[in-house]
């Protein structure tokens, strides 16, 4: 009875009788390389712009044999390569440059995107990707790296250590994910247009779709204007946050020369980006006077972001 061979790994069987004092050899070479190669083989695939057939031989080394694939390149475009349609699992490495699709020739394939790794098993007609899915993960994750997603991350009492950018944020609402105080700065002027002081604080909000909750207190006071106003507001870069009126007013009353006092306003803002964005308060004087803010330290600049 003549060899036959398995119809996965394509062993060779000697047949009852055959091989004669050399059966040694056929023995060793399925064990020692046939069986081998599956087990443990990796075999680097050199990928074109073009199908390509993996090897396949009776009894002999092969390149479908192997159990780790390694997919070269350079590839410029999606290319299939093709399997033995027999049950068989690979693990491959994808480093093609371009999708590649592991398939028989006549069934469905696992199309494995460039850069990944990938678990994938064919039930002797079709190939499917068995990597386990990261989509849903139970218990504790940790990770020391960065992590990139192009789509949605779901997560339940989540820590994170540093810094999370994203567009958007679901289910963070009404929370303080940052904040930024700045002391010092002082203004002066008799101009009747918003001049801007020297107390500056900026923050970089980490979403577009977050809000910047802005405080500022300080000394705010107007001299040398007999019945005259000075005026305050804030500025978001060179944009007046309050266009309609003054966010806070010192008056001096007509028969006086002057006012001394303080203040403390607030605006919530929108900035809508995720650039560095400053805030300053601006002041203004009418009448002849002179508005003035911050003496002695006092100007406070308090920004908080909010989803």
């Amino acid at each position: 009875m003549a060899s036959t061979y398995s119809t996965s790994l394509r062993i060779e069987l000697i047949g009852n009788g055959e091989q004669s004092g050399t059966w040694g050899t056929t023995t060793n070479s399925n064990l020692g390389s046939i069986i081998e190669q599956a087990i443990t083989g990796v075999e680097t695939i050199p990928m074109t712009n073009a199908t390509y057939t993996l090897s396949n031989y009776n009894g002999a080394v092969d390149q479908s044999r192997n159990a780790v694939l390694i997919l070269s390149g350079p590839v410029t475009s999606p290319q299939n390569l093709i399997a033995p349609a027999v049950e068989k699992v690979y693990l491959i490495k994808n480093q093609s440059g371009n999708t590649i699709t592991i398939k028989t020739s006549s069934g469905t394939g696992a199309a494995l995107s460039n850069g990944t790794y990938a678990q994938v098993y064919c039930d002797g007609t079709d190939f499917y990707n068995a990597t386990p899915s990261g989509n849903s993960v139970t218990g504790d994750l940790a990770v020391s790296g960065s992590i990139t997603a192009g789509a949605n991350i779901t997560a339940t009492n989540t820590v994170f250590a540093n810094t999370v950018s994203a567009t958007n944020y679901l289910g963070l609402t009404g929370r303080i994910i940052q904040t930024v105080f700045a002391t010092g700065g002082t203004g002066s002027t008799t101009s009747g247009s918003f001049t801007a002081t020297s107390s500056v604080a900026t923050i970089t909000p980490t979403s577009v779709s977050s809000k910047i909750l802005v405080l500022v207190s300080g000394m705010f006071w107007q001299t040398n204007g007999y019945g005259g106003n000075a005026f305050l507001t804030i500025y978001r870069n060179v944009t007046n946050l309050n266009t309609t009126s003054p966010m806070a007013m010192a008056s001096v009353p007509t028969n006086q020369n002057s006012f001394y006092g303080s203040t403390a306003i607030s605006i919530l803002d929108s900035p809508a980006t995720t650039s560095s964005t400053t805030y300053t308060p601006y002041i203004s004087a009418d009448t002849g006077g002179t508005a003035n803010w911050g003496a002695y330290n006092s100007s406070r600049i308090t920004l908080l972001e909010i989803l």
